[in-house]
C-alpha cells in the first residue's frame, strides 16, 4: 500500500495545468471587458502593472492562485464559478491558447 501511495504522488507531481492556467487568464480578460473594467484599473486593484495583466489575459503568463482569488473577489463571484465557466467555454473545443470566444455573465445568488 505504501508503494502505491508513492506512485500516485509521483503521477500527481507530473500533472501539468499550465495550459488551463493560460486559458483562465483569457477568461479573466473576457470577464473584465464584459464588466466594463479598464485594464489599468484592474491592474491597480491587483497590485500589478497593466503590462503584466495584459500578458496574463493574452496567455503569455500563467495566472497565480493568489491573483485568481483576488480577481474573483473583484468580480464578486466565487472562484469555483470562474473554474466552472472555464470548463463550460472550453468543453469539447480542444481549446488552445486564447480560444475562448464568448463568456456569458450569469448572476450568482
Amino acid at each position: 500500500l505504501k508503494r502505491r501511495r508513492t506512485f500516485q504522488a509521483q503521477e500527481v507531481g507530473e500533472l501539468d495545468f499550465s495550459e488551463e492556467l493560460l486559458e483562465l487568464g483569457v477568461l479573466i480578460g473576457s470577464y473584465r471587458t464584459a464588466r466594463g473594467i479598464k485594464q489599468e484599473d484592474m491592474a491597480k486593484l491587483l497590485g500589478m502593472s497593466r503590462i503584466t495583466l495584459s500578458r496574463i489575459e493574452n496567455s503569455w503568463l500563467p495566472l497565480t492562485m493568489e491573483n485568481f482569488f483576488k480577481m474573483a473577489a473583484i468580480f464578486e463571484v466565487r472562484p469555483e464559478y470562474l473554474l466552472q465557466e472555464l470548463a463550460r467555454v472550453t468543453k469539447g473545443s480542444g481549446a488552445g491558447r486564447g480560444r475562448i470566444e464568448e463568456v456569458g455573465l450569469v448572476e450568482q445568488d
